[in-house]
């Protein structure tokens, strides 16, 4: 989804005539790629604040690092919509074109990013074992990966959500929510729901609402929901170990820029009302772009570290970024006596 997706209604001509023009659909590299997908990625680093590079936090989140991606060998890297990152720091991402990314995650002495290293990038594949044909096939919002290796894939505007196996296999469907999805604002958010079940799931769809699905049964909207404030979107989700929900909303607009606020909830399959723990807030004027995707490893001493990714619509005024974030949840309050 273009960042003008999240624009109120009200502003719907101004964005469309002031959102990047949509990018070609880039089946293939303008560069070869080696027939394992290697290619190398150059992270520039950035500060937090530009006109303040000294600052190092936002509340309670500790920056720890930010680089702008890219690839000197393929313009398949662009476009990333979500990503998940195990403990040993490998990622994968996806983009709206229909790539795969996967690589490993490089940080200095002192545990900052700096980069991505082993990085390979290859196409996804239809139900033919084909590339996808196209961007109304093609443009993958949300992935996670299940502990067997398979991955899971959300797609909008051809709505539908695919597991594709870890042998290599053709992929097959998985449920998604049973309700009609509007144009372009499909399921956004996408991740592993361990607490509610081994087979089960979240999908957030763009306007906000959450659902609880499962590979063996169906999907059933969430118990509870945190609905975005007005004009923003939801673009994507991640459960932490101990069953809290993390949820980005997301707002642009061509006078204010961007905003986005990343949400630690209380589980909504067991909280009809969930309540906010903590919240990570980035405007206009730090370093910030299209935010489409948030993920959470743990760090030793109980930090949380959040890794977040934009996705530059292949517009020459957007960037990939990748940022990261350290968290650590305050001690539990002991009741009153």
């Amino acid at each position: 989804m273009t960042r003008a997706g999240g624009a109120a209604l009200a502003l719907a001509l101004v964005l469309a005539a002031c959102a990047p023009a949509p990018a070609a659909l880039h089946n293939g590299p303008a560069r070869p790629v080696p027939a394992d997908g290697s290619i190398r990625i150059v992270a520039t680093p950035l500060p937090l604040n530009p006109k303040n590079p000294a600052q190092d936090r936002i509340g309670d989140f500790v920056f720890a690092g930010a680089v702008q991606l890219t690839s000197p060998d393929t313009t398949l890297l662009g476009g990333l919509s979500d990503l998940k990152v195990a403990a040993d720091g490998s990622l994968v991402a996806e983009t709206d074109e229909g790539a795969l990314l996967r690589a490993q995650i490089v940080l200095d002495d002192k545990g900052r990013l700096i980069g991505l290293d082993h990085a390979r990038i290859s196409l996804l594949k239809g139900l033919n074992g084909q590339p996808l044909p196209g961007k109304a096939e093609a443009d993958a919002e949300g992935v996670a990966a299940w502990p067997n290796g398979d991955l899971m894939i959300s797609f909008e505007r051809d709505d539908r959500i695919w597991v594709y196996p870890a042998d290599g296999g053709a992929p097959r469907p998985a449920p998604k929510p049973p309700v009609p999805i509007p144009p372009n604002m499909g399921m956004e958010g996408l991740a592993l729901a361990p607490r509610e079940g081994a087979d089960a799931y979240w999908v957030g769809l763009e306007g906000g609402s959450l659902w609880l699905c499962h590979l063996a049964t169906k999907c059933g909207r969430a118990p509870g929901q945190f609905p975005p404030p007005s004009s923003y979107r939801l673009p994507a989700l991640f459960e932490m170990a101990n069953g809290d929900l993390v949820v980005e909303h997301h707002h642009w607009d061509p006078i204010g820029g961007t905003h986005l606020v990343i949400s630690v909830i209380d589980n909504p399959a067991t909280h009809a009302k969930p309540a906010v723990k903590a919240s990570l807030k980035l405007d206009q004027g730090m370093t910030v772009d299209n935010i489409e995707g948030v993920a959470v490893a743990p760090r030793p001493g109980g930090v949380q570290r959040f890794y977040l990714i934009s996705d530059d619509n292949f517009a020459s005024n957007q960037r990939t970024l990748l940022m990261a974030f350290d968290w650590t949840r305050p001690p539990a309050k002991e009741p009153a006596r």
